[in-house]
């Protein structure tokens, strides 16, 4: 049979600042100069221009040599992805003791993203650090406190399995939806595999199709894989093969095996679509699989700018005079 795909426990992820506003270029002369003179927001924002290459030719070993500059005079923005510059070797040797050092520095100052990433790395158990689901989720707690959405679904997260923080369902369906509300992919998925399954909240099979639908408009494979799921077994919608086949094939083609697996079981039962291609012929439809409500502890690597995945970009600070 097809599988609702194994959705995430634990969305730990590295993440990155808003760094530019607008598609106006800066005056970089203007910084340069006010950053060579002391300036540490300028020293933040060229650090930024480098490790974007926007507005300059990307250069990772500048970007972490102003960073230091902003990061040893108490520039949080600037410990962060220092951080973020060790804990990936980009520019820096790879060491994520002093990753952790420069997110602790920020962590400190009540800068969310270094928070999570610290509850991360305790998550993780990196940097030197003992596994800590106790201490992750302290970290988890201060970021989601405000408003973070993927401190919100990390947390959330903990509460659902019951680590280091008591199992409590219904509050994990809270943050999830908290995050889900302001666009996090995980949480939006994860929320709906919660409606469906009448977890932590009451069954809705409208609300999930609804979040699902939300996070497949952004590619989200696991989404894909499930609204197939949902229009394959006629939960919520009318029963319709073909339409499922369509989102469990863009699932597979994103590389989700639960979604391979999935259109491979419509070919075999011979459900009149039509001819697969050469990548179909190739995804089994034997083998394991992960039902609904089978989850695992994958978890996928913590920090601020994603490893494995797109990092995000955002606005230049303000420059104090």
């Amino acid at each position: 049979m097809c599988r609702w795909a194994a959705l995430y426990l634990v969305v730990v992820t590295f993440f990155s600042l808003r760094l530019f506003g607008g598609d106006s270029p800066p005056d970089v002369s203007r910084l340069l100069k006010r950053a060579t003179r002391g300036n540490s927001d300028a020293q933040f924002n060229l650090g930024l221009a480098y490790e974007t290459g926007r507005w300059l030719a990307q250069d990772f070993a500048e970007a972490a040599r102003w960073y230091q500059k902003a990061a040893a005079v108490g520039s949080a923005n600037a410990q962060l992805h220092l951080g973020n510059l060790y804990a990936e070797g980009k520019g820096v040797a790879h060491d994520e003791a002093t990753a952790l050092r420069w997110y602790l520095r920020a962590a400190v100052q009540g800068h969310p993203a270094a928070q999570t990433n610290v509850g991360c790395m305790y998550f993780d158990g990196k940097a030197g650090l003992q596994r800590d689901y106790t201490e992750a989720s302290l970290w988890f707690a201060k970021a989601a406190a405000q408003q973070s959405p993927r401190a919100e679904a990390n947390l959330a997260s903990l509460y659902l399995r019951g680590l280091g923080v008591p199992r409590d369902a219904a509050h994990a369906a809270a943050l999830y939806l908290a995050a889900a509300k302001q666009g996090n992919l995980p949480a939006q998925t994860m929320i709906a595999w919660m409606y469906a399954h009448g977890l932590g909240l009451r069954q809705d099979l409208a609300q999930s199709l609804k979040w699902n639908r939300a996070a497949a408009q952004q590619s989200y494979p696991l989404a894909l894989n499930n609204l197939g799921y949902l229009y394959e077994q006629g939960l919520g919608v009318p029963r319709d093969v073909a339409q499922a086949a369509t989102f469990y094939r863009r699932a597979a083609e994103l590389g989700l095996p639960e979604a391979q697996h999935n259109l491979a079981v419509l070919r075999s039962q011979g459900k009149g679509l039509p001819e697969s291609g050469e990548d179909e012929a190739r995804w089994p439809a034997e083998g394991p699989g992960r039902g609904p409500g089978n989850h695992s502890e994958t978890v996928q690597s913590g920090g601020e700018i994603p490893m494995g995945s797109s990092r995000e970009v955002g606005a230049f600070g303000n420059e104090r005079p």
